[in-house]
This record gives C-alpha cells, sequence and structure tokens, in this order.
C-alpha cells in the first residue's frame, strides 16, 4: 500500500495480494502493491483490439461493455525484474494455465498509446509508459465456481524505467442474467474477427474429455444468438501415442462437446466434430484442448 510520511510516498512491499478469482502469476507475489479493489459490480470494457484516438477520443476497434463483477489489483514490479523478463514470465504463467484460454493479446506499438490504455481503458496513471514496453492480454475460462471470467493483464514500463503490472478480474455479475456477463457477445466477437476460439473450462483426463454445463451454455447461447451460424468443433490431443490414437482421442474430444449441444436441442446441421490429433498447431503446451471454429 501507499503510505504518506512527511512528504514522501513509500511502497510497502506486498506480503500476500488476495486474487479471488481467475488465474495467478509469480510476477504477484513479488511486487509492491500501488492499488487494490474489492469486487464491486461496474461496467467494464473488455478491449480485443489495438486503440487509437479519433477525434480526440480514444477509441478500440473491438470491445464489448458489459456490468460485471470487477477486481483489481496494480504492482510495482521489483527493480531487479526487467520489463522482457517480465513479460516471459508472465506469458509463460498463461501457457501454463489450463483453464483459462487467451482471447487477445498485443505488445509495443502493436498495441496503440500507453496513455490511452491507462487513462483511458484501465484508469491507473501509473500505468502511462512507453509505447515500446507494454504487454496486454485478455484471457478468459470459468473460475473454481465455474462462472465465467475474464482476466485481463497489462505490463508496462514507465521512462523512469519502473516496470507495472495490472490485473483485472472480470466476472459474471449477479444482476447480469443467467450468470453470463459478456457471452455471446465477447466470444461472437471472436469469431467474427479471428474465425476461431479455444474453448474454456474443458478437463482431459482418462482419454476423455469433461465439459461443464457452464461452458455448453455459453456454445449454446451463441448459437441461440446467431440463428445462421454454423460450428466446426476441432479436438487436438498432443498426449503419447500413435497418430491414429491421436486422431481417435481428438474427435473423442470434440463428439463429447456436440452430443451435450445436441442434447439441448441444437440443430444437428449446424454442429460438426473434426479430431485433428497434434497436426495444426503443433508443438503446443497442453495436452489436449477443443477449439471452435466457423465455416
Amino acid at each position: 500500500m501507499r503510505v504518506f510520511i512527511a512528504g514522501l510516498i513509500l511502497l510497502l512491499p506486498i506480503l500476500a495480494v488476495a486474487i479471488p478469482y481467475g488465474p495467478d502469476s509469480e510476477l504477484m507475489r513479488s511486487g509492491r502493491l500501488v492499488f487494490q479493489s474489492h469486487p464491486a459490480i461496474s461496467e467494464y470494457r473488455v478491449v480485443l483490439s489495438s486503440i487509437k484516438k479519433v477525434n480526440n477520443q480514444w477509441r478500440a476497434k473491438q470491445e464489448v461493455k458489459s456490468r460485471a463483477l470487477v477486481s483489481r489489483v496494480t504492482l510495482e514490479l521489483d527493480e531487479l525484474v526487467s520489463y522482457t523478463d517480465a513479460r516471459k514470465k508472465l506469458r509463460s504463467d498463461m501457457d501454463n494455465t489450463d483453464d483459462f484460454a487467451i482471447l487477445f493479446q498485443c505488445s509495443g506499438l502493436d498495441c496503440g498509446s500507453s496513455n490511452g490504455w491507462a487513462n483511458e481503458f484501465l484508469g491507473v496513471k501509473q500505468l502511462y509508459g512507453l509505447d515500446t514496453h507494454q504487454f496486454y492480454v485478455v484471457q478468459a475460462g470459468l473460475d473454481g465456481e465455474r462462472k465465467e471470467t475474464y482476466v485481463i493483464w497489462y505490463l508496462v514500463q514507465r521512462g523512469n524505467g519502473r516496470i507495472y503490472l495490472q490485473q483485472d478480474v472480470v466476472r459474471a455479475g449477479p444482476d447480469s442474467g443467467a450468470g453470463v456477463a459478456f457471452a455471446p457477445d465477447l466470444w461472437w466477437e471472436l469469431l467474427s474477427t479471428k474465425g476461431f476460439f479455444v474453448l474454456p473450462g474443458m478437463e482431459f483426463t482418462n482419454d476423455a474429455a469433461k465439459v461443464p454445463q457452464e461452458t455448453i451454455a455459453l456454445l449454446e447461447n451463441l448459437l441461440n444468438a446467431h440463428a445462421r451460424v454454423t460450428l466446426r468443433i476441432v479436438g487436438h490431443d498432443y498426449g503419447a501415442g500413435t497418430f491414429a490414437e491421436r486422431e481417435r482421442r481428438s474427435l473423442n474430444y470434440a463428439q463429447t462437446v456436440r452430443d451435450l449441444l445436441l442434447d439441448k436441442g441444437i440443430d444437428k446441421k449446424r454442429i460438426s466434430a473434426h479430431g485433428l490429433a497434434h497436426l495444426a498447431p503443433s508443438g503446443r503446451r497442453e495436452t489436449a484442448r477443443v477449439e471452435i471454429v466457423t465455416d
């Protein structure tokens, strides 16, 4: 926390940051607390693009707004941690988070102006830093209570060399209706722009896939909101075994999702299941995943 003593501002070491929901990072246990807000209902803008100033106003090409339960932690990292190492560590922690998928990320000049991120979209002036040294990521998944959750990370180095990390955890609020804050709008934004997204909340054990009801509800809401869209459910498997074994497992993961959607009354003509084993893309760290792809 910040302590004011005779005009001096001290940053006290952070002993433990309480992260009520969402993934964690080792970086959050080695920094100093600048700001922390407890979960509260407010309107939040999930930005899925770079930003720029148009007619003297900051704009994002793609964003989704909703009232949700929002908590925030802003840290100043240890001075011995370089920006490059912090970014690598944060990215590595994300790669090892099974329940959360990366929806959007940008770095450096590709993100736009750090001034806009700090003062308009994230609202913390300490985050105004170098445009070349910024890293923004949006993750999505289901938390321990199986609620739709989005985690927004922003890492930046200021001109004085200090490095700041902010984490916003955004959950479906009690007044958001049916426990869904941003779906299906946010997921439709992803399908429209990227053509696919990784299905969150999946668990893979003993060659079988476990799909939470909330994950199926997410897809059901998306399909009901866009009556003409058809989806391909694509399984991937990077476990041990022959190609044929991986292909069989990956197809089984996709078919599990499809069968659950059919049980919800979704027209079978609108959803198909496919298994690609380890073919595309290769070199992934997770053992398996399921992607949702538009035709």
